[in-house]
C-alpha cells in the first residue's frame, strides 16, 4: 500500500490454482479478467519506454493478506455531505491494470482502496491512509489466460517496494484554475458527446458540461440545466468548494507519469504527458473511484476515468479535455454560451456569479418562492371577497 511502507512484501505466483480461499493469498478469476476489463487509456511509461493499456474493472477477489482485506466497500451516505447510491458486492476489488501493448501480458495491478473506516475528510491529511491505492509488480509479467484461476501469496515483509517521496507527489489544492473543451464517454453506451469545464477558482464558479447535462456551481451550490427538456434546478447540497475542492492528495495516490497516447471516444490524439492519480473523488455526484489526469507541464485538470463498483462490462466512463488553457477571471465564464440566463435559471448573470453577492442567491431563490405564495394566496383571498 503506497501509504504504508511497513506493507511492502514480496510476493509468489500461483498460476494454477482453483477458485479457493488460501492463507495470505488472493485468488483472481483469468475469465473475469478476460471479460470485464475495459480501456479507456493507452499510455507510454516515460520511466521505461514501454507501451501499456490502462484496462479498469471491479473484479471479485477472494482472500486476506495479513489478514487485511482489499475488499471495495461504500462509503456511508452522505460521507462529506453529498449523496451517494454506491451499490457493490461481496468480495470485489476495484482495480487497474496494466497490460502491455507489445507482449500482452500483465505487469501491474493498481488496486483502489476504499477508505473504510471512512474517517471524517477534516481529519484527513494528504498521503495518509485509509484512502489511496495498493499495487502488485511483476517483474517479468503474466500471460494473459481466458479460463482459471491465480494467486497471489505472501512470501516475506520486503524493503524493495520504490521508495517515492510522497510529499514531492501531492496535488495543489485547489488545483490551477483552467478552462478545458473534450468529450465525455460511456463504453457501455457507445456514447461520445461534448464536455466542457471551466473553473474560476477567485470567484468561486465552475461550469461543467456533459451532453445535454449543464452544472453551473457557485458558493452556495448550483444548477442543474437540461437543454433537451429546457429545464433548470437549483440545489444547494453541494457547491463550488464541495465540487472543486476534494480532488486532492487527501484521497487520491500519485500514479505515474504516463505519456497518453490514445483515450476512447478522442480522433487524431496527440501524445501528451501527463501525471496521473489513482483513488477516489467526492463531488455534487457522490464518492467514486477514479483515474485522474493533470497536465505535465501547466498542471491542467485534464479529465478522469470513472470506475463503476458493481462487476460488469464495459464498465465505466470517461471525461477528456483535448483544449485547456488558463481561466481569466469571470471572462472567461461569462462568455459561455449557454450561460445561466440563457438556461433559464436566472434573470441576470450577476445574480448567479457576483463577487460576493452570490452567498445569498439560494435564500433569494426560497424568498422569491414564498413572496409568489403570499401574492398567490391574497389573490385567492381577494377573489372569494369579490364573489360572495
Amino acid at each position: 500500500m503506497q501509504r504504508i511502507p511497513s506493507s511492502c512484501m514480496a510476493t509468489t505466483l500461483n498460476l494454477n490454482a482453483d477458485n479457493s480461499v488460501s492463507n495470505n493469498c488472493l485468488t483472481f478469476s483469468w475469465s473475469q479478467i478476460s471479460r470485464l476489463t475495459t480501456s479507456y487509456t493507452t499510455y507510454i511509461d516515460s520511466n521505461i519506454n514501454q507501451t501499456y493499456y490502462a484496462q479498469i474493472a471491479a473484479l471479485t477477489v477472494l482472500g486476506k493478506i495479513d489478514n487485511y482485506s482489499l475488499n471495495y466497500q461504500c462509503p456511508p451516505a452522505e460521507y462529506n455531505g453529498v449523496p451517494s447510491d454506491c451499490k457493490t458486492q461481496p468480495n470485489t476489488e476495484l482495480v487497474v491494470l496494466h497490460i502491455s501493448a507489445l507482449d500482452g501480458k500483465l505487469y501491474a495491478i493498481d488496486v483502489i482502496l476504499s477508505g473504510t473506516p471512512f474517517p471524517a475528510p477534516e481529519t484527513l491529511n494528504d498521503n495518509q491512509p485509509p484512502f489511496g491505492k495498493a499495487r502488485h509488480q511483476f517483474t517479468t509479467g503474466i500471460r494473459i489466460r481466458s479460463t482459471g484461476y491465480f494467486q497471489i501469496c505472501k512470501k516475506k515483509n520486503s524493503n524493495q517496494c520504490p521508495n517515492m517521496n510522497l510529499n514531492a507527489r501531492k496535488l495543489p489544492n485547489p488545483l490551477p484554475s483552467s478552462y478545458g473543451y473534450g468529450i465525455f464517454g460511456a463504453k457501455s453506451f457507445n456514447l461520445v458527446t461534448d464536455s466542457t469545464l471551466i473553473m474560476d477558482d477567485s470567484n468561486k464558479l465552475l461550469i461543467l458540461t456533459a451532453g445535454t447535462s449543464y452544472y453551473y456551481f457557485n458558493a452556495t451550490g448550483f444548477f442543474i440545466y437540461d437543454s433537451s427538456e429546457n429545464t433548470c434546478k437549483w440545489f444547494s447540497s453541494c457547491n463550488y468548494i464541495c465540487e472543486a475542492y476534494n480532488y486532492n492528495s487527501r484521497f487520491l495516490d500519485f500514479g505515474g507519469e504516463w505519456i497518453i497516447t490514445e483515450k476512447w471516444g478522442v480522433n487524431n490524439m496527440e501524445p501528451l504527458t501527463v501525471e496521473t492519480w489513482i483513488g477516489h473523488a467526492i463531488d455534487a455526484t457522490g464518492v467514486f473511484p477514479i483515474i485522474m489526469y493533470t497536465d505535465k507541464q501547466s498542471g491542467h485538470y485534464l479529465g478522469l476515468d470513472k470506475l463503476d463498483t458493481v462487476l460488469m462490462e464495459n464498465m465505466g466512463t470517461t471525461y477528456w479535455y483535448t483544449i485547456h488553457g488558463n481561466t481569466t477571471p469571470r471572462t472567461t465564464i461569462e462568455a459561455y454560451q449557454p450561460n445561466v440566463v440563457n438556461a433559464g435559471c436566472v434573470k441576470s448573470i450577476d445574480e448567479w456569479m457576483g463577487v460576493r453577492n452570490n452567498a445569498g442567491i439560494g435564500l433569494r431563490f426560497q424568498y422569491i418562492r414564498i413572496i409568489l405564495t403570499i401574492i398567490v394566496l391574497n389573490y385567492l383571498s381577494t377573489m372569494d371577497e369579490i364573489l360572495f
